[in-house]
């Protein structure tokens, strides 16, 4: 199943899909060490729990968020109208190649690449909406996202083929080389805690000078 028809033919749940309840105040721990952005991009978005808190928490940050559904755009579109989070929108987008045109102080893409067959091509994608000074925090896929994923049931594996198919793997190293510089693990600058989610979804920051 694709993630259009997830969204379509189930009542999802609103959480963040990595680290939960954890992610917002871990990303906020970030904004404390790097500086809080003034524009945001994130891409994959999912039901946007952590952007709807940093929208919330952060009224001077403008949030974008993109997703490849429409049916959750457009819920989340609903919600932040709702909240009246005019500081917070959205749009329908995906990688390799986005349509998002202009620069962010932070590109925040989690738990999205192990989706994506042109992992490279995303990178590079991700990288050029980076701003001068601005940070890009992402997740690869990795050999440890593949043994998470192959200790799923079979219906969630599904959503993981082309990480059980080693089609899309990647190293902390080939991911420095995509971006021609150094990352440093996120996990680490937050002090996050020591569960699962650390190995199956790596997470890398680069500055952008």
């Amino acid at each position: 199943m694709e993630w259009t028809e997830f969204y379509r033919e189930r009542d999802y749940d609103r959480i963040a899909y990595l680290a939960g309840d954890d992610m917002p105040d871990l990303l906020g721990r970030f904004f404390s060490r790097t500086r809080t952005p003034d524009t945001m991009l994130s891409v994959g978005c999912g039901p946007a729990v952590t952007e709807f808190a940093v929208a919330e928490r952060h009224p001077e940050t403008a949030v974008h968020g993109v997703d490849v559904s429409e049916d959750l755009i457009g819920d989340n579109r609903e919600l932040a109208a709702d909240a009246g989070l005019g500081n917070l929108t959205f749009a329908v987008d995906s990688l390799p190649d986005l349509d998002a045109g202009g620069e962010y102080d932070l590109v925040y893409c989690v738990a999205t690449l192990f989706f994506v067959e042109d992992v490279d091509r995303a990178l590079e994608s991700l990288w050029s909406r980076v701003a001068a000074g601005g940070f890009l925090v992402v997740s690869y896929p990795s050999t440890g996202t593949r043994r998470g994923a192959m200790a799923m049931d079979e219906q969630s594996r599904a959503f993981f083929s082309l990480v059980v198919g080693e089609e899309n793997l990647r190293t902390r190293e080939a991911v420095e080389s995509v971006l021609g510089t150094a990352v440093e693990d996120f996990w680490d600058a937050v002090d996050a805690p020591e569960e699962p989610y650390r190995e199956f979804a790596p997470t890398v920051y680069a500055r952008r000078e």
